[in-house]
């Protein structure tokens, strides 16, 4: 060790030996801090209505309080960040010191304010506060640098607190900015316009609804809308530019301006964002007329304005809440009334009306609400080019006015028509005079007779009725038998069944079959689903007292949604409807596959 090193750290020790005197030595003679000051800065928050920030002898920032929250008023005009303000008022009223030097010991120490860095403060920050000024001043950090010395003006004494209150401090207006793009706090506007060469349009907002003023009258789609709003409303500044531009427009890229974004009421613009040129790829300039300043923002932004008017449109045929139809009339090649009765249930006709199936209405509606189309033509004066002179089908949605029992008073919430097929699309409108193309599998799923909405149980017995069972499977026929206390066994004595236990299961899963969806009447139609004189096929034979029943179940081919087609008598009809994939799979394939053994066919039953 050298003898330089010794003195320096003998001079250090001093140093801090002093420090420990002056704040710590006096155990006896220290100035209890709550007896001095309780709080150091004894205002509320609510009451402060101006801040304004020094840095040495150099103005910073003056902020206002305003109804909508916080401005900058001076070196600009401009909105400011007034979270980070409240936030710097709720730590300046709760701030406490960690020790405190009365006039007293500064006047023992030979020391003045200057020692501590505060006859000309780093910060002083004066508040404004029910017509009276508070100054702070913040002035050098301690030795360890995580304190800074403080004082109140006019206040005797000084005190330690911890740093990170100056280090919040703002170093420039800047810091103290709205950061976003676009402040619309305290903005009353109801229409949103983008002015763009060749891709313009703007947004008239109504009744919490958004509709396309221009280029053509149309329904806006609400969460399309929201999403370009959110990436304006949210996109923050990259850079602040210039303030107070009144030259040099023209290299920026605003004369004219590649966008303009303007919020307005009625005919006058409130809020006005000009879009210039790119100095880059990333960035572009953007100009805000109230503030007449110049900032960078992501270029992400204008593209977002630069959406085609066409992507914006709400292509939903027809707009309607489910729970609020009450009636639907179709015409078509059968015309037919479906009524709501109850909280969910529906019925076909006029009072009292055969029941339908309530999940059948309900998928119905939910399809014609969520179905969007293609704009074939808007504002169409002859419809008979797109078969809706005289549609082949009409929904008309009604809900029933409480006020009044005629059903004739009912209101209309929506109707939609279907028109001629041209290729792979169907042309469809709803209320609007605009032709829209949808897929023919949208027109196919929609009812076109009364008997696709019926209620979709095709039989209901328990499992205890069952009394024989006949199958047919790959050629091969077998019966079973269910003896009085409920075993099963083949009828002719051979064979060993897998799981006679689960055959009662089998049975009470049956005996409550629901078709997926009904596809056709008639015997004759049988063919056209692959129906075949060996196509598998169940008959359930049920004894009730001295009456016995016979219910019969085929399979043919698979339909397009893989459910296997299936026939059966119901209310003496026989009817063609898609079975349950999954009951088909878990039910149906287990008893061909597994029960039935493999020997010489019989008789097919």
């Amino acid at each position: 060790m050298t003898w330089k090193t010794t003195w320096l750290l003998l001079g250090s020790a001093a140093l801090l030996l002093g420090f420990i005197v002056l704040f710590d030595g006096r155990a006896g003679k220290r100035t209890d801090v709550s007896a001095v000051q309780s709080k150091l800065v004894p205002i509320s928050p609510e009451s402060v209505t101006a801040i304004q920030l020094h840095r040495t002898n150099q103005f910073i920032v003056r902020v206002e309080r305003t109804n909508q929250g916080w401005s900058v008023t001076a070196p600009i005009s401009y909105p400011a960040q007034s979270y980070t303000i409240e936030r710097l008022l709720a730590d300046l009223t709760s701030l406490s010191s960690y020790t405190y030097l009365s006039p007293e010991e500064l006047r023992a120490g030979g020391k003045t304010v200057a020692a501590f860095g505060l006859d000309l403060p780093m910060v002083t920050l004066t508040l404004h506060h029910e017509g009276k000024r508070t100054e702070l001043l913040f002035g050098s950090s301690t030795a360890a640098g995580d304190m800074d010395y403080f004082q109140v003006l006019d206040r005797p004494g000084i005190y330690v607190i911890p740093s990170d209150v100056a280090r919040r401090l703002p170093q420039s207006a800047n810091q103290w900015r709205d950061p976003l793009l676009l402040s619309l706090e305290g903005v009353s506007w109801d229409r949103f316009e983008v002015r763009s060469q060749g891709r313009g349009f703007a947004l008239q907002f109504t009744n919490g609804q958004f509709h396309l003023s221009k280029p053509t009258p149309a329904r806006a789609d609400r969460a399309k809308v929201d999403a370009v709003l959110r990436k304006l409303i949210n996109e923050p500044v990259v850079s602040f530019v210039a303030d107070n531009v009144q030259s040099g427009l023209d290299e920026l890229g605003f004369q004219p301006a590649e966008a303009e974004l303007a919020f307005g009421l009625g005919t006058n613009d409130s809020v006005v964002v000009q879009f210039g040129k790119s100095p880059s790829n990333d960035v572009v300039y953007a100009r805000r007329l109230l503030n007449n300043n110049v900032v960078l923002v992501s270029r992400s932004v204008l593209e977002a304005l630069q959406v085609p008017a066409l992507e914006l449109r709400d292509r939903h045929l027809v707009s309607f809440e489910p729970t609020s139809v009450d009636s639907i009339e179709v015409t078509g090649d059968e015309s037919f009334t479906l009524r709501r009765q109850g909280t969910n249930s529906w019925v076909l006709g006029e009072s009292p009306g055969n029941p339908a199936d309530s999940e059948l209405v309900s998928q119905c509606l939910n399809s014609m609400r969520a179905v969007e189309g293609d704009v074939e033509k808007d504002v169409v004066t002859d419809f008979a080019a797109y078969g809706l002179a005289q549609p082949l089908r009409r929904y008309v949605l009604k809900s029933a006015n409480t006020n009044s029992s005629d059903s004739s008073t009912n209101q209309q919430l929506a109707w939609l028509e279907i028109g001629g097929r041209h290729e792979s699309k169907v042309f469809a409108r709803g209320s609007e005079s605009t032709v829209y193309s949808v897929e023919p599998s949208f027109v196919d799923r929609l009812p076109a007779a009364a008997w696709q909405l019926r209620d979709r149980r095709i039989w209901s017995f328990n499992s205890n009725q069952v009394s024989r069972l006949t199958l047919r499977h790959k050629g091969q026929t077998r019966q079973l038998v269910r003896g009085f206390a409920g075993d099963w066994k083949f009828e002719s004595g051979s064979g060993i069944l897998t799981n006679p236990f689960a055959l009662d299961e089998i049975m009470a899963r049956l005996g409550e079959l629901r078709a997926a969806v009904w596809v056709d009447r008639g015997e004759g139609k049988r063919q056209l689903y692959g129906f075949r004189d060996d196509s598998d096929k169940l008959i359930i034979e049920l004894k009730n007292g001295e009456k016995l029943q016979a219910l019969t179940l085929e399979f043919g081919d698979r339909a397009a949604s893989n459910c296997p087609y299936a026939q059966a008598v119901v209310d003496g009809q026989t009817w063609i409807f898609e079975f349950p994939l999954q009951m088909h799979i878990l039910v149906v394939q287990p008893l061909l596959n597994q029960i039935v053994p493999p020997i010489t066919a019989n008789a097919s039953p």
